[in-house]
C-alpha cells in the first residue's frame, strides 16, 4: 500500500481516474492559451506567459512535495500557491487576450477542488 492509499479520504474525493483526465484536459487548454498569447501583439503577454509558466512548474513540482509522510500540510499550502498563480495567470491572460483567459479559467475550478482536498486530507490525517 502506498502512502497516499493509506490516507483517510473524504467521501467527496474524485475517483483516481479523474486526476489525470482533468490535468490532461486543462493542460491541453493551457497549451492552446499559450499559442494564443504568443501570437498576440498585445501588451502584457509576457506577464501572462510568465505566470502561466510559474503555475505549470509549481503544479508539476507539487507531486514531489506531497507524496511522503509528514508533507500533507505543506502540500496543502503549496496547492494554495498554485491556485493563486493560476488566478493571476488567468487575470493577466484575460487582460491580454480574452480567449486565452477563458481557456485557462477552468483550471481555477479544478485547483479550488484540489486545494480544498489538500487541506481536508491534512485535517483527516494529522501528522501525515
Amino acid at each position: 500500500m502506498t502512502f497516499f492509499e493509506s490516507l483517510n479520504t473524504p467521501s467527496w474525493m474524485p475517483p483516481d481516474w479523474a486526476f489525470p483526465a482533468a490535468w490532461f484536459t486543462l493542460w491541453a487548454l493551457q497549451a492552446v492559451a499559450v499559442f494564443v498569447l504568443v501570437a498576440s501583439d498585445n501588451e502584457g503577454k509576457q506577464v501572462a506567459l510568465g505566470l502561466l509558466g510559474a503555475h505549470f512548474v509549481t503544479a508539476v513540482a507539487w507531486q514531489a512535495v506531497i507524496f511522503g509522510p509528514g508533507r500533507l500540510v505543506f502540500g496543502a499550502w503549496w496547492l494554495l500557491g498554485v491556485l493563486i498563480l493560476v488566478v493571476a495567470a488567468t487575470g493577466a491572460a484575460f487582460r491580454t487576450e480574452p480567449l486565452a483567459g477563458a481557456l485557462i479559467a477552468p483550471t481555477i475550478i479544478w485547483m479550488s477542488v484540489a486545494t480544498t482536498l489538500g487541506f481536508t486530507l491534512a485535517r483527516l490525517n494529522p501528522g501525515a
